[in-house]
């Protein structure tokens, strides 16, 4: 690691950091302090087979990851989190009965845990014991349907399940079929599946990740096949198009696709990630839904598959093909990113998340 040049701040921060592998031993979550310098310190890991997307319980007490039960069978996992960031496994790996599961969302009363499973067009809906820990596996739902890119879209992919703000309904991002699923909820029942609002995406879109504004009935939505993103109105789990930006400058003619996308803390600017040219968009936003672009900069590596903000004046990039996580200084006047010379080394960062 070389010396960063961010100025000096007050505060340091816990990250949590999952590094996929198939190899027992070398995968698992990695917790590192983060000094206010931007500079990373080891501090523990935990080993998990094929460590993927990470996600809080609303307390941020408890921290859910996607994996693999053994070599055939996808799951999730329940860890405590120690007051130092340690983490501590709760129960049991509870296997998702699905194929690639990529992305977790736990319901606001913290009832219930949401995993899509990418290839195998569903997603899982577990309970959830009162300490945390995975109670079991409730209900499968499956997506149909397809769209224009043969490859792509031969089937339904759900890639993402997030709550909206209100916790009235889960939404879910299908890659494979353009369409942005509302699933009403309850805490006694969960999701009423036979009643969803939908809503549909341009055709080839591939929508991907939703992010909600905690505080406006706005919603952003990453393509990853139309390397765009989307603003969006949200109404009683209707989603509504306002604004499209392209997220590559003009030339660009490589194959990509659109990743993570992330709000800065005062949701003035959205970043966002692009594989292949591999990038990261930041875009400044009215709060209204209008989105301006304001810069693009290098991941510094190859496929920043995601990404994510360290307190208010550092950015982190997750590039899984390069085995290399990479930091930035944020500027918070104009959006732009500048890398600050410091790395971490692991197999496949696959997700970043701040305690």
């Amino acid at each position: 690691m070389k010396k960063g040049t961010a100025t000096m701040k007050q505060q340091h921060y816990t990250i949590f950091i999952s590094a996929w592998s198939e190899t027992p031993g070398e995968g698992g979550i990695r917790t590192y302090s983060i000094s206010p310098d931007c500079q990373p310190h080891f501090h523990s890991s935990v080993e998990l087979l094929c460590a993927g997307y990470l996600a809080f319980s609303p307390d941020r007490k408890i921290l859910y990851s996607t994996c693999r039960a053994n070599e055939n069978s996808d799951a999730v996992a329940a860890f405590a989190i120690d007051q130092d960031g340690s983490l501590k496994q709760l129960g049991q790996i509870v296997e998702s009965t699905g194929s690639s599961t990529c992305h977790l969302s736990v319901s606001p009363d913290g009832r219930f845990l949401y995993a899509a499973n990418y290839f195998s067009g569903t997603f899982s809906e577990f309970s959830l014991a009162q300490d945390g820990s995975i109670n079991a596996l409730e209900q499968v739902f499956c997506h149909t349907g397809s769209g224009p890119n043969k490859q792509r879209q031969e089937m339904a992919h759900p890639h993402c399940c997030v709550f909206s703000p209100d916790g009235r309904f889960l939404t879910v991002a299908d890659l494979g079929n353009d369409t942005l699923f509302s699933y009403p909820y309850s805490p006694d029942r969960g999701i009423d599946f036979d009643n969803p609002v939908t809503s549909a995406t341009a055709p080839g879109d591939g929508p991907r990740h939703i992010l909600f504004d905690p505080e406006k009935e706005l919603a952003y939505v990453i393509m990853e096949l139309g390397n765009s993103v989307i603003s969006y109105h949200f109404d009683n789990g209707r989603f509504t198009a306002a604004d499209e930006l392209y997220l590559l400058p003009r030339g660009v003619n490589c194959p990509t696709k659109a990743s993570a996308l992330r709000f800065s803390d005062d949701r003035s600017f959205l970043l966002c990630s692009n594989r292949g040219f591999d990038s990261l968009a930041s875009i400044e936003l009215d709060g209204s839904g209008g989105m301006f672009p304001a810069a693009i900069t290098l991941s510094g590596g190859s496929s920043p598959r995601d990404i994510n903000f360290i307190g208010k004046d550092f950015f982190a990039a997750a590039n899984e093909f390069s085995d290399e996580v990479r930091f930035f200084d944020f500027d918070r006047s104009d959006g732009s990113l500048t890398p600050n010379g410091f790395e971490l080394r692991m197999p496949r960062p696959l997700c970043i998340i701040q305690l």
